[in-house]
């Protein structure tokens, strides 16, 4: 039996424990309704920030989510500190394509990849898919810019990684989007190196996601990936089989077309017109010279309705040193003069954006073919 001195001594001890127990519990249940506050503010800013990127606010955007990743860590926010990160790299790689393009892609390739040291294959492979997606088209971009092959590589390379989620049958949608984008990756990688077989990769790509992007259910999409296959098509006529490939190439613009017609999509109307004018050019060098000269002018003429001189000019000027070549090869077969004629004034008007201070080298290009033009003349 205890005496009274030991039952106090006892008692002491647990009204000790008790309190130390109550002061964890209160201090656990503090740090958890502070991190649960501080969540609730991360998820306002991001809508926020999320919010002025869909309106375009692309530097406010951007200003947004970094002050997000002032307040918080991969390790005690992972899944916000991803999603922040993956936003980020979009808004930077948004912003390239306005100005700064090296250096907001660069920014956006390392947020991306900050995003992936989080969001990784095992723990959450529908972000991980969806952010190298965001890589690749990041890392194509950067092609265009420096280190040509090696970021296609890097770019190939995330879309993989990509279509390892994103497969024909569980995600369809997504998989086509992956393949229409890998397919321009392969067709930009044949002008540094094995250029077949690069082309028939992209040709692949884009055939994959044709399965999915249907003209009955994806008619936009459909079109855009017509009209990347109808230039591959184009491109691979240089290498073999030039006349197949080039009917290829014109099957592939007319189904674009079918969609992108001049009342709906006027901007990938021209875009894909200036295609076809192309392929028919390039086709009536094989055979049937007149009539696809005439159809290859015709395909020009169409563009130049959306193509013009205040809203496009550097589509415009394009486009009329294209119907320029046409008509001067055109010539050769009929009406000579005034085909002829017609050639000249159109490298001029194209010489009305490409001058010599801005554009050097596409000036004394299209200056040496008015030259020809006018020796032709004489």
């Amino acid at each position: 039996m205890m005496t009274i001195a030991q039952n106090i001594i006892v008692g002491l001890i647990i009204g000790l424990i008790v309190g130390l127990v109550l002061f964890v519990v209160s201090e656990s249940y503090s740090d958890y309704s502070e991190k649960k506050q501080l969540e609730s503010q991360i998820e306002l800013l991001l809508q926020r920030a999320d919010s002025l990127a869909e309106s375009r606010k692309f530097e406010e955007a951007i200003n947004k989510y970094e002050n997000i990743l002032n307040l918080i860590t991969p390790n005690n926010f992972p899944v916000k500190y991803a999603l922040t990160q993956n936003n980020l790299g979009s808004a930077y790689w948004v912003l390239a394509g306005v100005r700064d393009k090296e250096s907001n892609l660069e920014k956006s390739i390392n947020a991306y990849n900050e995003a992936l040291k989080i969001r990784t294959l095992e723990k959450y492979p529908i972000e991980y898919a969806l952010t190298q997606n965001n890589l690749g088209n990041a890392y194509c971009d950067l092609a265009d810019v420096r280190n040509k092959e090696s970021n296609l590589e890097k770019s190939i390379n995330a879309y993989n990684e990509s279509l390892k989620i994103r497969t024909l049958e569980k995600y369809p949608i997504e998989y086509a989007l992956v393949q229409n984008n890998l397919g321009s990756a392969y067709c930009e990688l044949p002008g540094v190196r094995d250029k077949e077989s690069n082309l028939e990769k992209s040709i692949n790509a884009y055939n994959e996601s044709l399965k999915i992007r249907t003209l009955e259910k994806y008619p936009k999409d459909y079109a855009l990936t017509q009209n990347n296959l109808g230039a591959t098509y184009w491109f691979l006529a240089s290498v073999r089989n030039k006349e197949s490939n080039l009917e290829k190439a014109i099957d592939a613009y007319n189904e674009a077309l079918k969609i992108r017609t001049l009342e709906k999509y006027p901007k990938d109307y021209a875009l894909t017109q200036n295609n076809l004018g192309s392929a028919y050019w390039f086709l009536a060098s094989v055979r049937d010279k007149e009539s696809n000269l005439e159809k290859s002018i015709d395909a020009y003429n169409k563009a130049l309705k959306i193509r013009t001189l205040e809203k496009y000019p550097i589509d415009y000027a394009t486009t009329q040193e294209n119907i320029g070549s046409a008509y001067r090869d055109l010539a050769g077969v009929r009406d000579k003069e005034s085909n002829l004629e017609k050639a000249s004034d159109a490298y001029n008007e194209a010489l009305n954006i490409y001058t010599l201070e801005n554009y050097p080298g596409k000036n004394r290009m299209i200056k040496l073919q008015l030259n020809e033009t006018y020796s032709q003349l004489r």
